[in-house]
């Protein structure tokens, strides 16, 4: 049971100095730090990686929420995501702590506020999922993603987000995100085309022959 410190640096911040002071009075000594000099699609693939690494039991220790995605839905969802892989996670500004004795309590929240935002954005999954046949793929072959995060690029896409910005916060290729999707949509196609393991029974009827007509008395024999 580790605590793994996450740092995001956005475009208006000089550096994580703060960030990391703060962490380590908190006794975490592991830092995962992201750079960021986008404003409008933030990357963070020392996040990708973290989560790669970290295990359940472990806990993710962050200044605030804000420095673990951009927009409420994805904070909301990641937390959950985490929580089911048995990962903590502590904001110390917030003062949020899901590995807690009160992280239970917390999830079935947030489980709450997630379901409602899929719910609403629902429609906008998996557009342009197959746009990557039609313009090929990148050449070589970019590393494969970890389970978590290929379960958060499809949250990140359930949420209105571009391939392209997916890409982009994860540090990854866009090839690698369309792989995700399109593996997820092979599973679907599977399921939905599996035969039917039932046994069929067929039934034939046959209609017995009438006997001949009895002759009738005085009937000429031909």
């Amino acid at each position: 049971m580790a605590e793994v410190g996450y740092i995001w640096v956005g475009p208006l911040e000089h550096n994580g100095d703060y960030q990391r002071d703060l962490l380590r009075q908190r006794g975490v000594t592991r830092f995962y730090e992201d750079v960021s000099g986008n404003s409008v699609t933030p990357t963070r693939s020392e996040l990708t990686v973290a989560l790669d690494e970290i295990g359940r039991g472990d806990t993710l220790v962050t200044w605030r929420l804000d420095r673990l995605a951009s927009t409420l839905p994805q904070v909301l969802s990641l937390l959950e995501l985490l929580g089911t892989k048995g990962v903590g996670v502590h904001s110390l500004t917030e003062k949020l702590d899901t590995s807690g004795p009160d992280g239970a309590a917390l999830l079935t929240v947030i489980h709450a506020f997630t379901e409602l935002d899929r719910t609403l954005t629902r429609e906008r999954t998996m557009v342009g999922v197959y746009a990557a046949r039609a313009r090929g793929r990148v050449a070589g072959r970019p590393r494969a993603l970890s389970s978590t995060n290929v379960d958060r690029v499809l949250l990140l896409r359930e949420q209105g987000a571009s391939v392209r910005e997916i890409a982009q916060q994860l540090g990854t290729s866009r090839a690698t995100v369309y792989r995700a999707l399109e593996s997820q949509n092979d599973d679907v196609s599977e399921s939905r085309d599996a035969p039917d393991a039932r046994t069929s029974l067929t039934l034939t009827f046959t209609t017995p022959g009438l006997p001949p007509a009895p002759s009738l008395p005085g009937t000429l024999a031909d």
